[in-house]
């Protein structure tokens, strides 16, 4: 039985497919960014051999990647082929083509692509916290048995590192399946590179290899693979048209919560909490100058109507994790 479970909260949506009660899949959108397939204006702002560069009306930067007549300065109308991807010490920037401005397309819009997302993935939709989801991306580290499968984001792409006592072959066996697993729940794209425990027979890399594929058929995203050489190492390419889970995680950090999760999160808490009187939010200055800029104003009053009760956010540089949201009476 497959249920798709959503769990909003202002700036940032989410969701999961969930077959027979365990999460196979969550999916994230964050209004601070341009969702894929979504229509804007800008204008050029600087053209390049192969494309250009333009500034939208709401100041963010985005990337036309063919080339275009229209001179510098021109206002044009654009939709997101692909969405911004953070990596490990840079961002990189939507990307987009020019849509036709002689003909009145209509304009689509975040909650109307959030609901067709969730269209395709199922029919039956209930809200339910999906918060569980995220334990083995945030401890970057998977255990089943005996093996231990540990992963980390780089600027080339997902690395898995495997771990195990006993047999070669049985401790890849149990990686490949949990790593497959990984990359549905977390909607991994781009390149992955698995470092199998080494094996010198061609012909158990080629079932490991192959135990991948069959673990990897539960989900339509295609892909392809190399077979794993005589050092333990494959690599697994697929499409990325908007970050991953561990994308939004972690931002332009390797493997911390990224200012913006904080930021998402503690918006998060005062919406779903209870009690009476103001929310005090406390986290570090940085997620506090985030939280306070007229760019997350809506998404403040958001949190405020859905908590009844205003919200007060406090800068604490040795506040402890990403910060707290207290009740005056709970």
């Amino acid at each position: 039985m497959t249920d798709i479970w959503r769990d909003d909260a202002p700036g940032e949506r989410r969701a999961a497919v969930v077959e027979n009660g365990k999460i196979v899949e969550i999916h994230i959108q964050r209004d601070a960014l341009w969702a894929l397939s979504e229509c804007g204006a800008g204008r050029i702002d600087r053209k390049t051999p192969s494309g250009a560069y333009v500034v939208a009306d709401d100041g963010s930067e985005l990337l036309l990647r063919s080339k275009t007549k229209e001179p510098e300065g021109a206002h044009v109308p654009f939709a997101v082929t692909r969405e911004a991807i953070s990596e490990p010490g840079r961002i990189k920037p939507p990307e987009i083509l020019l849509r036709d401005s002689a003909h009145d397309q209509p304009l689509i819009g975040k909650d109307a692509l959030w609901d067709a997302r969730l269209a395709s993935l199922g029919q039956s939709t209930i809200n339910a916290s999906i918060a569980e989801g995220f334990d083995v991306a945030i401890a970057g580290q998977s255990v089943v048995g005996d093996v231990t499968i540990s992963f980390q984001r780089t600027k080339a792409g997902l690395v898995f590192d495997i771990d195990g006592i006993g047999d070669a072959f049985a401790i890849n066996r149990i990686a490949a399946t949990e790593i497959a697993r990984l990359l549905r729940l977390y909607q991994v794209g781009a390149m992955v590179m698995i470092d199998f425990v080494s094996m010198e027979s061609k012909a158990q890399r080629t079932q490991i290899a192959e135990a991948f594929d069959a673990a990897s058929l539960a989900e339509a995203r295609p892909f392809e693979r190399t077979a794993i050489n005589g050092y333990g190492m494959m690599q697994v390419v697929r499409a990325r048209p908007r970050p991953s889970v561990l994308d939004h995680l972690f931002g332009t950090r390797i493997a911390a919560l990224s200012d913006e999760t904080q930021a998402y999160w503690l918006l998060r808490a005062v919406a779903q909490s209870s009690g009476f009187g103001a929310r005090t939010v406390t986290t570090r200055p940085e997620v506090a100058t985030l939280l306070q800029s007229e760019r997350w104003a809506a998404w403040r009053a958001a949190a405020v109507r859905l908590a009844g009760a205003d919200m007060v956010v406090v800068a604490d540089e040795k506040a402890a994790g990403y910060g707290h949201v207290h009740v005056a009476q709970s």
